[in-house]
């Protein structure tokens, strides 16, 4: 049996003693670093388009109580809404058939515009409804964001005549010689409701989806292509006259539906010298990846502007559908690392996929909350606006700490049919005694769970979460450590960007990643400082193990030995990225995952790194799982073999030195750096 083996089966004793029960192989074990902020949460929300037209000619007090739920901070705790501003289709119905989106959304997605004709009066008695709306969501939530975005220019703007698009669904919609006056237009309704309501959106976005074949005319809404290269052309029109304004409005941009096209058109803009005039980073994801999240996010923060994810929503079918939709929450989170998720509607007349409350338009009295609005109130309830995430290596999982680091709130999807347990470890933390859980299962609704969780011996948390639901724990925390730069000394987990779930890792010399183990030496790198005053790192895993690269040959892999007098080049530059990820290499080479591979077993190469910071397999995540403090050389003095006294360091796995072994597993390091597990 080869050593790493005979460490896991260690492992799996220490569970079975400390739980009393026989080791599962469905437990789910990883790392919860709640030392290490990422981006601050600005906030949840919801368009108002389209239910607002429709339930702002509601009653007052029904009016309230949907509010209310939305809102409320015991409710689902939203602060960010996008209104809608109207193109407004042919009075006349010239070019297009009357009520043509009757056929597809709905009449409740005719929405009004302010303007009949060019030139014509500004008509601002127009879209009361969804105004409504907005004003009472103002009235109960002071602190709300409010963002105004565009599906279609007035209908007189467009080739076609018709805010449904153009009739090649291919084809730009608004002709060039009206863009001044439709960024004048929007503009003019954004100045509007600054002027006369207090409302000043804190963003302007002039597109829907535009990169798409979405939008005909005759179509089922308003929609409007626009080109990569016609949004550039529009922004250099629109930026001026917004910020002639006097408005303190910014840009977002592009609302693209798939997450790889907003990439795309990310790098046109670019490259039309007009990303500055972005004041913020927009997409939707309903067509997504991992790996399009990943270069997204990297790319909107390294221009040091926020990066939403500003619509999304679902099919399926109950709450299965419900826990889908969490885990593309979770998995955007996770990628795109933004500040601020964003649902498409709040409200429909039937279905339980595409809306958190529902009933028909004509029967307020049967409004009613759905699974998925409580399956939605398990996240945002919990994690709170300026509340800090922090990393996990597992996808199933979203944690944060609120801004005294002295709370911890953890939310775990299981969209399986069997109960799930969870080891959940935490470096440089010490949770309190007591966990509490919150739970939306087929039978309960975001309500308190009794017995799911506990705090181990270890400092982990041990979660059993039931078939088909969502939890969200909470749990007071003591955090011993707050540095997440890089620094000598200290030990780290590296992961890369695109898969939290695993790590680097060194087998048979060879190195890869691997499914992340904190328990492993093998995946704890400790970075030393190359003792040359040249600012490059060595990477020593706590097998003793060096990345090296042979820069001699140019060969692609790196490999991990023991020498230290190794040819191989053993140094390397550590240079961030953007505010949470590295690259590491030397000269313009970087690590680099061999045929973008990111399961487990690739292999880790050196490649030009390239001049875009959207390289996302070139790209790492450092998790601190050890401080150079806990590396010093003596702590204390033990009994060793024979008698004699041999200095050691005592841990538990979740990194925190103790004074002793405790019970379960610990990992124990001599004073000649060696380290061993020990089951007691």
């Amino acid at each position: 049996m080869n050593i790493y083996r005979f460490r896991c089966l260690l492992a799996a004793m220490a569970v079975s003693l400390s739980e009393g029960v026989k080791a599962q192989s469905d437990t789910i074990s990883y790392v919860v670093a709640p030392a290490h902020k990422m981006q601050v949460c600005e906030g949840w929300g919801a368009s108002i388009c389209w239910w607002g037209n429709m339930c702002g000619r509601w009653s007052e007090s029904t009016i309230d109580k949907m509010i209310d739920w939305l809102v409320s901070p015991n409710g689902l705790n939203m602060n960010i809404f996008r209104y809608n501003i109207g193109g407004g289709d042919d009075p006349n119905n010239a070019n297009c058939t009357p009520h043509h989106m009757g056929n597809g959304k709905g009449l409740r997605a005719e929405m009004e515009g302010f303007q009949d004709y060019a030139g014509g009066p500004y008509i601002w008695e127009r879209d009361s409804a969804q105004r409504r709306i907005m004003l009472k969501i103002k009235e109960k939530r002071p602190d709300a964001i409010f963002e105004a975005f565009s599906n279609s220019a007035p209908w007189w703007m467009t080739y076609s005549g018709c805010v449904g698009g153009n009739v090649n669904a291919n084809d730009d919609n608004l002709k060039p010689e009206y863009y001044e006056a439709f960024a004048h237009y929007l503009v003019d309704v954004c100045k509007h409701y600054k002027d006369v309501f207090g409302i000043e959106f804190k963003t302007l976005e002039p597109f829907n989806e535009p990169n798409t074949n979405y939008w005909p005319a005759n179509g089922s809404q308003e929609g409007c292509h626009f080109s990569a290269e016609a949004q550039a052309d529009f922004l250099k029109v629109l930026h001026p006259i917004l910020k002639e304004s006097g408005l303190n409005t910014v840009i977002s941009a592009s609302d693209e539906t798939s997450v790889a096209t907003a990439v795309n058109t990310f790098k046109t803009l670019e490259k039309a010298g007009v990303k500055d005039l972005i004041g913020q980073w927009n997409t939707h994801t309903y067509i997504n990846n991992i790996r399009a999240r990943s270069q997204f996010g990297v790319l909107g923060r390294c221009t040091g502007k926020p990066v939403w994810q500003s619509e999304v929503g679902s099919g399926g079918n109950g709450l299965d559908g419900n826990l889908k939709l969490s885990q593309t929450m979770f998995l955007d989170i996770h990628y795109i690392v933004p500040s601020a998720w964003i649902d498409w509607q709040y409200h429909e007349e039937g279905g339980d996929q595409w809306c958190l409350v529902n009933c028909p338009y004509t029967e307020e009295n049967k409004l009613q909350r759905l699974k998925s609005y409580y399956v939605r109130q398990n996240v945002t309830m919990f994690f709170k606006q300026g509340y800090h995430f922090v990393p996990t290596t597992c996808e199933q999982a979203l944690a944060a700490v609120n801004p005294a680091q002295d709370t911890l709130v953890m939310s775990i999807i299981n969209n399986t049919k069997l109960i799930q347990k969870h080891r959940i470890r935490m470096p440089f933390t010490a949770p309190g005694a007591s966990v509490k859980v919150y739970q939306t299962t087929p039978n309960a609704n975001c309500s308190r769970a009794l017995g799911l969780a506990k705090v181990q011996a270890d400092s982990s948390i041990v979660v059993s979460v039931p078939a088909t639901s969502i939890i969200t724990l909470t749990a007071t925390i003591n955090v011993t450590d707050e540095d997440t730069k890089i620094k000598p000394g200290d030990t780290y987990m590296i992961l890369p960007q695109s898969n939290i779930g695993m790590a680097i890792d060194i087998v048979d010399n060879k190195v890869v990643i691997s499914e992340q183990d904190i328990t492993s030496p093998s995946q704890r790198w400790t970075v030393c400082e190359s003792g040359k005053g040249d600012g490059k790192l060595i990477l020593r895993n706590e097998d003793g193990k060096i990345l090296s690269y042979n820069h001699r040959t140019k060969a692609y892999y790196i490999f991990g030995f023991a020498n230290e007098s190794s040819v191989y080049t053993q140094a390397f530059d550590i240079v961030p990225v953007d505010d949470y990820f590295y690259r590491i290499g030397t000269g313009t080479l970087a690590f680099d995952l061999q045929s973008n591979g990111l399961n487990s077993g690739t292999r880790i190469g050196m490649y030009e790194y390239g001049d875009s910071p959207d390289a996302d397999t070139r790209n790492w995540r450092f998790v601190k799982v050890a401080s150079s403090q806990d590396n010093a050389d003596v702590i204390g003095k033990v009994q060793g073999k024979g008698g004699v006294a041999e200095q050691q360091k005592f841990y538990n796995l979740s990194g925190i030195q103790q004074d002793s072994c405790c019970k379960g597993i610990n990992i124990v390091k001599d004073q000649n750096g060696t380290r061993k597990l020990v089951v007691k």
